[in-house]
């Protein structure tokens, strides 16, 4: 009886044994499948990316800008087309679908103008010759801001996005069955551009409109969705690895220059408004954290580009401040308009000549500003693997400009979590409130006598010449 029971025992802890060997065998076959799914699922994800032939063996050109009113005068568009880039990206506000108004209290709002102006825009700025030559000779990609979306600082809430989504993509030209157009979200798009040894640029177009919620004293807004997070790591990482990875936003990345603003806005209503509508990723620290995180993990050697705000700007910081590397935000804004040339007669003509064409770091932090209409160009060497960032102008002229090689776009080894420290290095976030308001105290006073002198001398000159020839008849 005990042999028998022994036997009957052991015969049962063997079957467990079986059991349990069967049951972890399944556990790795379910979980290698899953792995293996999710594997393909992300070579899936990274072969969606459209590939773009580049013949040249030697670099690649990509030219890029926002802020762009077809009612004004487009002429840069024909320093643009002669550029005769490989590519251009939109990085917002290709149109103006709303305007400013004013009550005849005196209150200034804007409005709408309804989704026939707004497609009418469209189709204005695509039949502009220059534009259209441009478009004949490079690939023309692009995302939207605001005003090209319908509205100033609109986000998530606007009625008219689904129109404005259609209308954009037919600007666009985007293909009846693309994905930008059947997916249950934002215009968000990646390109790779290849050149014929295989070297490869990748350029990322956020969409920063779409999923847009504000934020409030008590909460931080959200730039994207959780669906173009994921996007968008998967397009870092995806295969085959970019060389170089240029990254477009609608809005600023590193610039904080609505700080600048707050330490005056209770004295004047125009910089309350500019301070309380300019948007940049340096409003939301941890969406914009989380940018560079996701940038961080991927290994990916990336460029930022933007538009919005009707200057143009390149904004440089030291690895360890935002990325493990270089960082560089090229900022093109404004191809018809800025401040100075939409100011009322006759002070727009005043400002034509009287306004400097820079506004160096010293005087306004905290990166040099070229003051009237421009457009970027992203240069790719591939003989010496150095990317040039330049902003330009009328007659094609560099007015600012910033390399790196490759190299530098790589992550610096020798840097830690603990050297990440971004109060010492971006300039304005590490002044304090007085000292910010102070900094732009004198920027004005600056201004001012720039224009007074533009005014005084001119008099003085004509009342010593005056002089001088009363002077010289009364001796005769």
């Amino acid at each position: 009886v005990l042999h028998t029971m022994t036997t009957t025992t052991t015969t049962l802890e063997r079957r467990r044994r079986r059991r349990r060997r069967a049951h972890r065998a399944r556990s790795f076959a379910s979980s290698l499948a899953m792995a293996l799914a999710c594997a393909r699922a992300s070579e899936a994800r990274a072969t969606v990316v459209r590939q773009v032939a580049v013949a040249s063996r030697d670099g690649f050109k990509l030219g890029f800008g926002s802020c762009n009113k077809p009612w004004q005068d487009m002429s840069l568009w024909e320093d643009v087309a002669d550029e005769a880039p490989d590519a251009f990206a939109w990085l917002g506000d290709a149109v103006y679908a709303d305007i400013r108004t004013k009550t005849r209290d005196g209150h200034r709002g804007r409005e709408y103008r309804g989704e026939a102006f707004h497609e009418a825009a469209f189709h204005q700025v695509k039949e502009y010759e220059p534009y259209a030559r441009l478009r004949a000779t490079s690939d023309v990609i692009g995302t939207w801001d605001d005003h090209d979306y319908g509205y100033n600082n609109v986000g998530k809430d606007w009625a008219h996005k689904d129109f404005a989504k259609r209308a954009f993509l037919d600007f666009l030209d985007e293909p009846i069955d693309s994905e930008r157009r059947t997916r249950d979200g934002g215009v968000y798009d990646a390109v790779d551009y290849v050149n014929p040894d295989g070297r490869r640029v990748r350029v990322v177009l956020l969409d920063l409109r779409w999923d847009m919620e504000e934020g409030d004293d008590a909460r931080e807004g959200t730039l994207m969705s959780e669906a173009q997070w994921s996007w968008l790591r998967d397009v870092l990482s995806s295969e085959p690895r970019a060389d170089l990875t240029a990254i477009g936003s609608s809005i600023q990345v590193l610039e904080a220059g609505y700080l600048m603003l707050q330490g005056i806005a209770r004295f004047s209503e125009p910089a309350r408004m500019v301070a309380e509508g300019l948007e940049s990723w340096t409003r939301t620290p941890s969406q914009q954290r989380r940018l560079m995180d996701t940038i961080t993990a991927s290994n990916a050697s990336v460029v930022f580009m933007s538009g919005d705000v009707h200057h143009g700007q390149i904004a440089v910081e030291p690895p360890g401040c935002f990325l493990p590397y270089k960082t560089m935000d090229a900022t093109a804004s404004g191809f018809t308009h800025t401040p100075f040339r939409e100011a009322p007669e006759p002070l727009a003509t005043f400002f034509k000549y009287a306004n400097p064409l820079y506004y160096r770091s010293w005087i306004l932090p905290a990166y040099d500003r070229f003051t009237d209409i421009n457009y970027g160009e992203l240069n790719v060497n591939w003989k010496t693997d150095v990317v040039e960032l330049s902003i330009k102008t009328t007659g094609r002229r560099t007015m600012l400009k910033e390399s790196a090689g490759l190299a530098e776009l790589t992550r610096d080894p020798s840097l830690s979590e603990e050297d990440y420290d971004l109060t010492h290095c971006h300039p304005v976030l590490s002044m304090s409130f007085e000292r910010r308001r102070t900094r732009v105290l004198l920027f004005f006073a600056w201004c001012l006598c720039i224009y007074v002198s533009y005014i005084v001398v001119p008099l003085a000159s004509a009342y010593a010449l005056g002089a001088s020839i009363r002077r010289k008849a009364k001796k005769d």
